[in-house]
């Protein structure tokens, strides 16, 4: 690809407000550095579903509040995931200079995985469910418009986590908490974190701890667990604090294990995942990494992360200092509430 412009047919200019079935397609413009300073190329990402419907009202905010700043965004068109993924991937190979992502934890992964390893600048604006990394990061609070400003921030280094295949940006879970996933993201009603609990009520039944085999920077430890997370930030689940203490900036990746637990034991330690309490209970370990290997033994094989299917078991995870730059991020461990 030619690194001095921007692939054909990826962008879009806004030349129309979102969903007016009038936006103009300019091919392979790209703006010199001295047109309109230093942020010129800033490429728009939003999640798919955010691109149509009542959505479609806050990606137009967002583009506004991009043009009160003195941005004139391309806007990256996709109407599927593999198809973000493509476009991110794209812009970040232009050169492009700031990827602004609006939306929940999967549009992130994809964007944060696109830009791994770059100069291009992330730019997280909260728009979706989950919103976990927002959140870990200090970038969910205030207005739309507030945090389309913190997008256009300074950037700071943030640690990832590595597959050797593919990127991850809050923590990577098995067992229980994969499978209230899995059900969560097949729910249309209700919304945002009430969803994960009811998902967590539906699944206690079938819960079964299951025998995992966790290599931790090179020592073995087989247990059995309920529970697998392995994190680079604070939350997961829509804001439950799983592993409080978790620095994106220490190079190292906390792993929190919940052991052999009844469904009643896992449904109280649950209930206190939200501030951080859970760490006192007695089946719940905690260990810190740089790399950390998950075989299930006897255990189901799914792996969810930031929210995603995620491949399966086993699997090598490995912390991956600095691998993006996030726009005004936050990185202090929340730690309890």
């Amino acid at each position: 690809m030619d690194p001095t412009g921007l692939r054909m047919a990826v962008f879009e200019r806004m030349e129309a407000p979102v969903g007016s079935g009038r936006l103009r397609p300019v091919l392979g413009l790209r703006l010199s550095m001295g047109e309109d300073g230093p942020m010129s190329q800033v490429a728009l990402l939003a999640n798919p579903a955010a691109r149509s419907g009542r959505a479609a009202g806050d990606v137009q905010t967002v583009v506004d509040r991009l043009r009160t700043r003195g941005v004139e965004p391309f806007v990256l068109d996709a109407t599927s995931a593999r198809e973000a993924a493509s476009a991110a991937a794209d812009a970040v190979a232009s050169g492009v200079d700031r990827l602004v992502v609006f939306g929940g934890d999967g549009i992130v992964q994809i964007a944060a995985d696109a830009a791994a390893g770059s100069d291009t600048v992330l730019g997280l604006v909260a728009g979706g469910t989950g919103n976990d990394a927002a959140e870990a990061l200090g970038l969910r609070v205030g207005s739309l418009e507030d945090r389309v400003d913190r997008a256009l921030a300074d950037p700071v280094p943030v640690d990832l986590i590595w597959t050797g295949e593919r990127h991850a940006v809050t923590s990577c879970v098995a067992g229980f908490p994969a499978a209230v996933n899995v059900r969560a993201e097949a729910m249309r009603f209700p919304r945002g974190p009430s969803r994960y609990t009811l998902a967590t009520l539906a699944e206690l039944p079938g819960m079964r701890p299951g025998r995992y085999r966790l290599t931790l920077d090179g020592e073995v430890v087989e247990l059995t667990a309920a529970v697998v997370v392995v994190a680079n930030t604070a939350f997961f689940g829509g804001g439950m604090r799983i592993c409080p203490d978790a620095d994106p900036t220490d190079g190292l990746l906390d792993v929190c294990v919940v052991g052999e637990v009844g469904r009643l034991s896992l449904l109280r330690s649950f209930a206190k995942v939200r501030t951080g309490a859970h760490l006192d209970h007695p089946d719940v370990s905690m260990f810190r990494a740089a790399a950390v290997g998950i075989v299930a033994l006897d255990a189901r094989p799914g792996l969810r992360a930031d929210g995603e299917p995620f491949g399966s078991l086993p699997c090598d995870l490995v912390a991956s200092p600095g691998a993006i730059q996030v726009a005004g991020a936050l990185t202090a461990p929340p730690g309890r509430a």
